[in-house]
């Protein structure tokens, strides 16, 4: 009887032991895969890569980026929702593509409890632009010719349901412009786009486009983030141009719900320490970034607050809320 008992407590014990958080000391064992969900080259790209020196010295294991873009950013975020709980799959996520997107389409997965807000790391930071070669020397110069052409201009975004591709909308709906949207697979193909001239103007991060902007091959009509840029100085702020409203979106960290709790801290602690590096911030500020940490709670309530808004501005936007 007694040595019944002891078998009972042995298996009892070796259940609990086995059904507990991982110890800190055992994560992580092996490389950890960040799911970038945007395309090579893009700011998403160009910034978690910078970051993943400092992320990956901090975790004492490397740090592996896969490219996964399209819709949106929903793609790679779809990926990280279905992938194993154990913290070795995280990836990179917009705003976007949890606040937004999936109030207007179906995706494959519930943006608040299919994944796990680990930080956001960097603020977006966009602006309208134009090639450097077009006749438009200022944003007032380019209202006044869509005014005038109803119809025959045309406007990129990074994705349907993005801040890009809403906040342009609202400009144009507040200004009265007929325009046409035209929506890319990322800002690397916007970009290309406009430099092409396929489209005539578009939303994007100037981080994106950097070395264009300093080339003169691109010209930002319009900061549509909050403040002005090092890389164009002198051009305006929406506010500046009498909206009472800017664009805001974050990258962020994410991992899909029910990770570790070990694996989630050392990997917020892991980019927590790479947004305050030296060298990150070095890379970053060439391209006129400035990242900044918010720990993953924080944020989440952000994001709920960020999908309320937009929940209510979108049908004046004419776009439909799927039920």
């Amino acid at each position: 009887m007694k040595r019944l008992v002891f078998i009972c407590l042995l298996v009892f014990f070796v259940v609990a032991v086995s059904g507990s958080p991982l110890p800190a000391a055992e994560y992580p064992k092996k490389p950890v895969k960040l799911i970038i969900n945007f395309s090579p080259g893009g700011t998403t790209d160009v910034a978690a890569r910078l970051m993943i020196s400092k992320a990956s010295e901090v975790l004492q294991q490397a740090v592996i980026c896969v490219n996964k873009s399209g819709a949106g950013g929903t793609l790679g975020v779809s990926e990280v929702a279905r992938a194993k709980k154990d913290g070795y799959t995280i990836g990179t996520c917009n705003m976007p593509a949890v606040a937004i997107i999936p109030q207007i389409r179906k995706v494959p997965y519930k943006p608040f409890e299919d994944l796990v807000q680990i930080a956001a790391v960097m603020p977006y930071e966009y602006g309208l632009m134009v090639k450097g070669d077009a006749p438009w020397k200022t944003w007032d110069d380019f209202v006044a010719y869509v005014k005038k052409n109803p119809g025959k201009v045309t406007y990129g975004s990074v994705g349907t349901g993005t801040t890009n591709h809403l906040v342009t909308a609202r400009i144009g709906k507040e200004l009265g412009l007929d325009w046409k949207h035209v929506p890319f697979q990322g800002g690397v193909k916007a970009s290309a786009a406009l430099l092409g001239g396929h489209v005539d103007v578009i939303n994007n991060t100037t981080a994106s486009v950097a070395s264009a902007i300093k080339a003169g091959k691109i010209r930002v009509l319009m900061v549509t983030s909050e403040y002005r840029f090092s890389l164009c100085p002198d051009v305006p702020t929406m506010k500046e141009k009498g909206f009472s409203f800017s664009q805001i979106s974050y990258m962020s960290i994410i991992g899909p719900a029910g990770i570790p709790a070990v694996a989630k801290t050392k990997i917020e602690q892991a980019f927590k320490a790479a947004v305050a590096d030296k060298a990150v911030l070095k890379g970053t500020g060439k391209l006129d970034l400035h990242p900044k940490f918010i720990p993953g709670k924080e944020y989440e309530a952000l994001l709920k607050k960020l999908a309320k808004d937009w929940g209510a501005l979108l049908p004046e936007l004419g776009v439909k809320i799927k039920k």
